[in-house]
């Protein structure tokens, strides 16, 4: 790659070229059949180039392939803007990378998803389910014009179970990721084949305010919101509401959140961003204020706070080479509370339990509005999950709705939002949610 960036660099002002490659895995077995084993290397590069006062971008698939250069010059004569801005910092070592799960053959894999399998059916015989396993190992290089010059490998297990109705429908699911080797424990398997159970009674809900739990993985719903707000190319446009709230109560006091791209074997742990700027653990929100914003290499230089690291190439739907790096979330974080996981659901007479959510990417994101439809969500009466809930809808706005939370559970689960993770939340008891059912 060296020899490539030499030959770029001698006819530019500024450059940074950016090389990932991924080996990636992916299994699928249903009711312990195996309906499919996939492999593929992906290998991509990435040049972005100032020139005379204007940047330009442009990537490949090969080392050999000089055009790049070329075509990053031409992109130049039609992109607006100003030039990109490069830095260099020296990054440490994190732990991403587990050699157990790198060296773990397509067969292996097989038989983890198969062992999945098997203890679902020792559970319960009669559930239909649906496994997904995806390993991946990944290399990424990088280096520009300011003297960064820096690697690191990271490996990557995600987990996908879903269990389907009688009628062929997705009655619940589970997804997890880490950058290590993990087992899905029994504890978990339980508790998959519960809710599947408990949602073969469905229920109306009434509508009207009434506590609503969120679990971990759909609170990504609600923080994408927050994400956007201390987004620090937004706080400098001045479109988040929370622009001039550092240091001030934004969230209920019992609420600490955090940013830690350096998680160890985190799903999203990395040595450095896309950009290069090594990764760190950022405190966004502690006991309820606002503490900082989330930067890349442009943005920090906009508003008041350090580079912290979550320069990404991806958007809500993509995470393509050629996306251009974007402030976004590293393992995004929402610490656990003081309250089990069964206390809070014990403490509610009546409300609902939601665990899936359609529309995350709908409304006003970065003034923190959301109208959620329920996909998958429960009804909680006297203290327990009394079945399914359908045709059910929940809104509101984040910064209002921050405050109105009651407690924070202990068990934390892989935040989804659209496509991808966000990071890491246990679940959430909030109070006085706007509820819109059918009754």
């Amino acid at each position: 790659m060296k020899q490539l960036f030499d030959y770029i660099n001698k006819q530019v002002d500024d450059a940074e070229l950016y090389k990932k490659s991924d080996e990636i895995i992916s299994i699928e077995i249903k009711q312990g059949d195996i309906k499919a084993v996939d492999g593929k290397n992906v290998i991509g590069f990435a040049l972005r180039m100032n020139k005379d006062g204007k940047s330009g971008t442009a990537v490949s698939s090969s080392l050999e392939d000089k055009s790049i250069l070329d075509r990053a010059i031409t992109s130049s004569k039609y992109r607006t803007g100003k030039p990109f801005k490069f830095g260099f910092a020296e990054a440490e070592n994190v732990q991403c990378y587990d050699r157990r799960l790198a060296e773990m053959s397509a067969e292996e894999l097989i038989q983890m998803a198969k062992s999945i399998n098997d203890r679902l059916k020792k559970i319960n015989s009669g559930i239909t389910n649906q496994i997904t396993l995806v390993r991946t190992i990944s290399n990424v290089e990088i280096m520009n014009t300011k003297g960064l010059s820096d690697e690191y490998k990271k490996t990557h297990l995600k987990v996908s179970i879903m269990t389907m109705s009688k009628s062929g429908f997705v009655q619940n699911t589970y997804v997890t990721a880490f950058s290590s080797y993990f087992e899905v424990s029994n504890e978990q398997l339980q508790d998959i084949v519960d809710k599947h159970m408990i949602s073969e009674t469905t229920y109306e809900v009434e509508t009207k305010r009434m506590p609503v739990v969120f679990s971990g993985k759909a609170m990504g719903a609600l923080m994408t919101r927050l994400l956007a707000g201390v987004n620090g190319e937004f706080i400098s446009k001045g479109v988040s509401p929370i622009s001039d709230k550092k240091g001030q109560m934004i969230t209920s006091d019992i609420l600490n959140i955090t940013d830690e791209g350096n998680l160890p074997q985190g799903f999203a742990t990395m040595k450095f961003d896309d950009e290069g700027t090594p990764t760190s653990k950022t405190v966004i929100v502690e006991n309820g204020v606002l503490k900082n914003y989330l930067n890349s290499v442009a943005s920090s230089s906009k508003v008041d706070g350090p580079i912290t690291g979550n320069a990404q190439k991806q958007t809500m739907f993509s995470k393509e080479i050629e996306n251009q790096p974007i402030v976004d979330s590293t393992n995004f974080m929402i610490h656990p509370g003081e309250t089990t996981d069964k206390d809070i659901i014990k403490s509610i007479d009546y409300g609902i339990y939601v665990d899936s959510v359609m529309g995350t990417h709908t409304g006003n994101i970065p003034a923190g509005e959301y109208s959620l439809n329920v996909s998958i969500g429960y009804l909680i009466k006297d203290g327990k999950l009394a079945g399914k809930i359908v045709d059910t809808m929940v809104s509101g706005n984040i910064y209002e709705d921050l405050f109105k939370v009651k407690a924070v559970g202990q068990k934390l689960e892989l935040m989804n939002v659209v496509f991808y993770p966000m990071g890491y939340s246990p679940m959430v008891r909030f109070d006085d949610i706007n509820v819109v059912g059918t009754k």
